[in-house]
This record gives structure tokens, C-alpha cells and sequence, in this order.
């Protein structure tokens, strides 16, 4: 039997639950082929000067941790705004939309929304709002109630762009919802926003061994941004 192919990958189905909530995933399955095809555009190809790489193509551990996390406070009804930065496979978006949000989902690079839109459609009713994002340049036209993203913090460069992405997607009284795979990087990143006017809370989740056989703890922080401090 050929294997099943969408938008031109190889894939494959998964089935799993997320505190006894049931979840349909698709995602490409060679990774690192998808990789090869970036490389292979050549050092001075735009994608490759800007290092997009194709993280969208896996289920990642703080995906899960943070679709845990939203489940289990339940601070999304109906109702309910939500937009997911970085949003990959899709999943804590479609969560959020189970648990009875409207849900926006953005991503930097078209083929990850691809990919969450035919995820939306397997767990989803309706069509989902897919936006084409680069939180360097936020989009306050689908600022939320809830700004939900995961395992956006693996890189220092980002961090100068993120509260600023934060307080612009997120409206008025509302707060945002991160998690990170407990990564040091991460770490100078989440505690200096409380100097720069966020109110921070931090959880930590153990995550089930089939996900990952390397990182078990997911921090998950609930921010709320508050006044921009006087810097004189």
C-alpha cells in the first residue's frame, strides 16, 4: 500500500487523548526531508537566511502541555477569543475550539497552516481562521481574549519581539498562555517580564513518556500584561 500523502508530504495519522479529551492529528512524517528541501534552496534562498525551519512538522511536548493546561483551568468557553501564535500541527488551538472558543490560528510559514486547518477539519466544526503571522510584526487585528503559543521561546532572538507581540494580540484584561520544555534558554526570558509590566504564573507538567524520551517537564506560564513601566 502507497502512503498517504497531503500537500505533498508523507503522513500520517495519530490518535491520542489529552485529559480523556480525544484528539486527531495529521503530520508529515519525514522531518528531516523536509529539512534537506530547505537546505537545498541554497545558503542565500530568503528561507534560509531567516531559518525557517519546518518545526510546524512535529507534535511537540509543549504542544501537549499547554493543550493540558487549557483543559484543566478552564479559562476558555464559548465565547471565548483565542489566537494561537506559532500554531504548527494546530493542536492547543483545536483544543481551545473544543472547549467552545473562537479560535484564530497563525502561523509564519503557509504549509503549517495548511496542515493545522486539515487538523481543525478532523476535530472541528466549521472552518477554521487561519492567519499568516510573523510575531515580529504582530497583528493587533487578531488581538484575543486568550494568546495562546508553544515552545516559542527556544531561541534569544525572539525575545526582544515577544512582549511586544504580547501586549499588541492580546486585548484588554486578558492574558497570555506559553509553555516551554523547560529549556535554560527560556528561563532569563520569562523571569525579566515582570520588569517590562507582566503579571507571571508559572505551572509545571509532567508529560506521558510515548510523547518524548528526552523532556518530561513542561512549564506553562499564564501572563497578563500590565501597564508599560516609566523608564525615566
Amino acid at each position: 500500500m502507497n502512503p498517504p500523502f497531503f500537500s505533498g508530504y508523507e503522513v500520517k495519522e495519530l490518535q491520542f487523548e489529552v485529559a480523556d479529551m480525544p484528539i486527531r492529528l495529521l503530520r508529515a512524517m519525514n522531518v528531516d526531508e523536509l529539512l534537506d528541501r530547505l537546505l537545498a534552496k541554497g545558503d542565500t534562498h530568503e528561507d534560509v537566511l531567516d531559518e525557517r525551519i519546518p518545526y510546524w512538522a512535529e507534535l511537540w511536548p509543549s504542544a501537549l502541555g499547554l493543550a493540558r493546561y487549557l483543559i484543566e483551568n478552564k479559562i476558555i468557553g464559548p465565547g471565548t477569543s483565542v489566537t494561537e501564535l506559532g500554531c504548527g500541527l494546530g493542536l492547543p488551538g483545536i483544543v481551545a475550539g473544543k472547549l467552545g472558543g473562537t479560535v484564530t490560528l497563525t502561523d509564519y510559514l503557509e504549509e503549517a497552516l495548511q496542515f493545522a486547518a486539515h487538523n481543525w477539519s478532523l476535530n472541528c466544526e466549521g472552518q477554521p481562521n487561519c492567519v499568516q503571522l510573523d510575531w515580529r510584526y504582530p497583528n493587533p487585528a487578531v488581538a484575543a481574549d486568550v494568546l495562546i503559543a508553544s515552545d516559542i521561546t527556544y531561541e534569544k532572538r525572539f525575545f526582544e519581539y515577544l512582549p511586544a507581540a504580547f501586549r499588541a494580540m492580546c486585548k484588554p484584561g486578558g492574558q497570555v498562555i506559553v509553555s516551554d520544555p523547560h529549556r535554560q534558554v527560556a528561563f532569563s526570558f520569562f523571569e525579566s517580564l515582570p520588569s517590562l509590566g507582566f503579571e507571571v504564573a508559572h505551572t509545571a507538567y509532567g508529560i506521558p513518556a510515548w510523547v518524548s524520551t528526552h523532556r518530561h517537564t513542561i512549564d506553562v506560564y499564564a501572563i497578563k500584561p500590565g501597564p508599560v513601566p516609566d523608564q525615566r
